[in-house]
Parts: structure tokens; sequence; C-alpha cells
């Protein structure tokens, strides 16, 4: 796969799972009362994860898919301090009738996290492709 290939699909798949946070924020913020602390902090939490979201899915679409390196650490670095704890935390509180309702999505969407950084960093981070010179136009 050639280096500008790794990268658009690769960014694809980092938007796609970025964007796969949505959904998350509106279920936050559902059927609680914003005029107590509880329902404000419900609704802060929500459109932190939108938030987050959209600016994911924006790292995945321009510095990533350009190849800028600093873009891959960016992307990294809610998915570490973020996605995870989150999974943790939720695999060990949810009750276990809904557990798969509430991590399955979760463990999903960092999967398609791990294969579409996967893809990319070769592309990022190994050699890059040779720039033809004027004896190699003919």
């Amino acid at each position: 796969m050639t280096r500008n290939r790794r990268l658009q699909v690769g960014s694809f798949l980092l938007a796609l799972a970025a964007l796969g946070l949505l959904p998350a924020s509106w279920a936050i913020a559902q059927g609680f009362d914003f005029s107590d602390r509880t329902g404000r902090h419900l609704l802060a939490g929500g459109l932190a994860n939108l938030s987050l979201a959209l600016l994911l899915a924006l790292v995945a679409a321009v510095p990533i898919r350009r190849g800028d390196r600093w873009g891959f650490w960016a992307y990294c670095i809610p998915v570490l301090l973020y996605g995870l704890p989150m999974l943790v935390i939720d695999a060990t509180q949810v009750a276990p009738a809904s557990l798969l309702t509430t991590i399955g999505p979760q463990v999903l969407g960092l999967l398609t996290v791990v294969v579409g950084l996967t893809i990319v960093a070769p592309a990022m981070f190994g050699p890059r492709d040779p720039t033809p010179g004027p004896a190699d136009r003919q």
C-alpha cells in the first residue's frame, strides 16, 4: 500500500471512530433535569464528549491525512487519557446485564482506532517516498 493510500484509509478509519463518539454525547445528556447539579454536569460531559469527537475527526481528516506527525500524537492523547480509562471504569462499574451494550461500542471504537493508527504509522514514521528528480520524469 502506498504512503498516500495508507494516510487516506487510516485517516478515514480514525475519523469514523471519532464520529462514533457522537451517539454517546446524546445518550449522556438524555432524560436529566438540567436545573440541578447532576443534570448540568451530565450536560457538560455530553458537550465535552461532542467537542472531543469533532476535534478528533478534524485531526484525522486534516493533519493525519496530510501525514503530519503531531496529528498522530494529538489523536493518541485523548484515547489514552479518556478512551481507555472510561472503558475500564465502565467494565468494572456497569451492571453485568448491560455490560455488553455499554462496552461493546467502546471496544469496537478503540479497535477501529488501533487499526487506523496501525495503518497510518508506517506512512508517518517510516521512510518517505523518494521525490522524483528531473531525470526520473522522462
